[in-house]
């Protein structure tokens, strides 16, 4: 399979290695890798700071930035059993809260993605728990981000409003599924206009589907 270097590439690599020094563009196996060390400082709001050096490779898909790059940790020392995905990339979030936070750009998904997840580990190794708590895996955790995401408690309402999205179904003037009583268009409806930006129906779809399998 053949990569092609593009400019859209290239000018974000050379914005990334200006804040992230450690990290190179490299060619690796016919594909196209940002790899190396990754220093950070973080805190968690303004508290119990962790310093920390973690090496990365950073895998360019061939239709970049349709969609997201994948990371590995190098060096083996985050397990396998802590949120990583079966090929053995960091699960850095849900499919949409990773196109969320990318917004097509590396060093956004470095500073806003990688970072966050490299700091939770970092804490959980220091303080033998996650800072930010803990989504459950596999269909129940993408229906607690949707949760989150919607800021609802019942999960019956995320298949509602999955279900605009999945199927194309937006009409500003219904009531909206949360059971505000409001119209959708004066409730969720500006977050769902502001979500088809970012997935395909087939994706929401499979979402939907996803919760559905969970949800009673």
């Amino acid at each position: 399979m053949e990569y092609n270097l593009s400019d859209n590439i290239e000018v974000q690599s050379l914005e990334l290695f200006k804040v992230h020094k450690g990290l190179q563009l490299i060619e690796e196996d016919g594909s196209i890798c940002i790899k190396g060390s990754l220093p950070f400082s973080a805190t968690l709001y303004g508290t119990c700071p962790i310093v920390d050096c973690y090496n990365i490779k950073i895998l360019i898909p061939t239709d970049y930035p349709n969609k997201p790059p994948t990371t590995t940790e190098c060096d083996g020392r985050i397990p396998r059993t802590f949120h990583t995905n079966p090929d053995g990339t960091l699960c850095l979030g849900s499919p949409l809260e990773v196109r969320m936070k990318f917004k097509g750009s590396l060093l956004n998904y470095v500073q806003k993605l990688i970072i966050p997840f490299l700091y939770s580990y970092s804490f959980y190794e220091k303080y033998g728990k996650l800072p930010y708590g803990e989504l459950s895996h596999g269909s129940l955790g993408i229906v607690e981000s949707y949760k989150e995401l919607f800021g609802v408690s019942d999960s019956k309402i995320v298949l509602g409003l999955l279900n605009i999205l999945a199927r194309g179904q937006y009409r500003g003037h219904h009531d909206c599924p949360c059971g505000s009583k409001k119209r959708l268009r004066n409730c969720h409806g500006g977050q769902l206009l502001d979500l088809m930006n970012y997935q395909s129906k087939d994706e929401f779809m499979f979402d939907l589907n996803q919760c559905s399998s969970v949800v009673r």
